[in-house]
């Protein structure tokens, strides 16, 4: 039976169990009896954390009324959900007591791999992951083999032969790094300067103050392409994609406007689709063998530019996105539980994910120093988050928080403070619930974007135009 028809039978039984009748033959009231809710089976998860990534899953696994214990590798975000959960020194001491263990970020491939062949339930990515985050080289070959357009890349480990190669160019390039480095987000540059000499010029800035801790400089410039940027999120259970997939569009840079340094992301909005699949067919599906021969289970993502002349994949996200991971919780709330979505994936057990047809918005909400640490300690650690209204925390999402006598402050090491996500049949709508319950939090000296979701104005005509929206 296609998936399609599945969700529809389903949300037909729902409609129907609505109309349930509750009056007499005779028209008087009928007396229904509440149904006491089903008791569903909890579960223990571990989560193993790089830098406090994946606090909302593991928050989110904790309100469903699991037992979780998590473990953050950075010293420096450990404080991340103190108060909240167990928290645990070596989690290698606690992968026997878990039911699950879930890893948030990548750099855990080839463990995670050696866990499954060991009968562990591992949701989070695989060695095959890490390769296609980490290697652009590496992922570079991947879209070749997707038979997509790829931009011109180029490879340095010195900044002397990149400022040489850029003097002869007529096209615009990004830097991009790889490694350590490629995790400092305001590393990255787009040249502005039709001959690059705003990149040149940026090129000497790093060549002085390189930070020796990234490691020797390895990075890659690449070609600029102009057209709509797009990812699409598949779930991968260990054997195959479950539908549907997740369409979305990230706003990458700190400040309103598309102005500032490049961050992880400011926020992101997306849809839940079955039936525009046209660029996941062109991606995802291609590798999706190689996914299973690897063991991969969790999420995967490819952000992509589209124009007239079709698919350029730019980077895979092997790994939970974040705020992306918001989005798709935001999506499911009252369909799917995040404990059946985990459970689902890894026991291989769930067909689809049951989720809302609209649109979802997830606003990224900081304090000051973000997205650098230097400072934060200073201006942005223990700030308090106050609700005027406690109903708007049904679309809160932590992130580098922790609970200090019953209220939410900041903690980590960024200033990355939460997410506020929206829901709605149009994007507008999605857009301002998420604003509207904004309103009624009170962060001191936050920092957020007021534009995320305004691209699709543009985005939209042109994705429909070319078949994927």
């Amino acid at each position: 039976m296609p998936e399609e028809k599945k969700v529809e039978e389903k949300k037909e039984e729902k409609k129907d169990e609505k109309k349930e009748e509750k009056k007499t033959p005779n028209g008087e009231e009928k007396k229904v009896e509440e149904k006491k809710p089903e008791e569903r089976k909890k579960y223990k998860f571990l989560i193993v954390s790089g830098e406090g990534c994946g606090t909302q899953i593991a928050h989110m696994l904790k309100k469903e009324g699991n037992s979780v214990k998590m473990f953050i590798q950075d010293p420096s975000s450990r404080d991340d959900l103190d108060g909240v959960l167990e928290k645990v020194d070596d989690w290698e001491k606690e992968k026997s007591w878990a039911d699950i263990i879930i890893f948030d970020d990548i750099g855990f491939g080839f463990r995670q791999n050696e866990l499954r062949s060991q009968g562990f339930k591992v949701i989070g990515g695989s060695y095959l992951g890490d390769q296609l985050e980490l290697d652009r080289k590496f992922a570079l070959d991947y879209f070749a083999k997707m038979n997509v357009k790829v931009p011109q890349t180029y490879e340095f480990d010195s900044f002397i032969s990149a400022k040489r190669f850029l003097k002869d160019q007529t096209k615009r390039f990004v830097i991009k790094f790889n490694g350590k480095a490629g995790d400092e987000k305001s590393l990255l540059y787009v040249a502005q300067a039709k001959d690059n000499y705003d990149l040149i010029q940026l090129i000497d800035h790093y060549n002085r103050i390189w930070n020796t801790s990234w490691g020797e400089p390895t990075f890659v410039l690449q070609e600029v392409i102009e057209g709509v940027e797009i990812a699409v999120t598949a779930f991968f259970n260990g054997e195959k994609f479950i539908m549907p997939v997740y369409m979305n569009f990230e706003n990458k840079r700190l400040l309103t406007g598309d102005l500032g340094v490049f961050t992880g992301e400011m926020g992101t909005h997306g849809f839940f689709t079955f039936d525009k699949l046209k660029l996941f067919k062109n991606t995802l599906k291609k590798i999706e063998e190689d996914l299973k021969k690897d063991g991969y289970v969790g999420t995967i993502d490819v952000n992509c530019i589209i124009n007239n002349d079709g698919i350029w994949p730019l980077e895979f996200t092997s790994r939970f996105g974040y705020p992306l991971i918001t989005l798709v919780f935001e999506g499911i709330r009252g369909y799917t539980r995040v404990t059946d979505l985990m459970v689902g994936l890894v026991e291989k057990t769930m067909d689809f994910v049951e989720a809302d047809d609209g649109y979802e918005i997830g606003v990224v909400v900081c304090v000051p120093t973000f997205p650098y640490e230097d400072g934060f300690e200073r201006y942005g650690k223990g700030m308090p988050i106050i609700f005027l209204d406690e109903s708007v925390k049904e679309s809160f999402y932590v992130g580098d928080l922790k609970m200090e006598d019953d209220v939410w402050v900041t903690a980590g090491a960024l200033g990355y403070g939460f997410v506020i996500t929206g829901r709605g049949d149009t994007i507008f709508d999605a857009k301002t619930r998420a604003y509207n319950t904004l309103k009624h939090i009170i962060v001191p000296n936050a920092i957020y974007r007021i534009d995320i979701s305004d691209r699709w104005i543009k985005d939209y005509p042109k994705l429909h135009r070319w078949g994927y929206a």
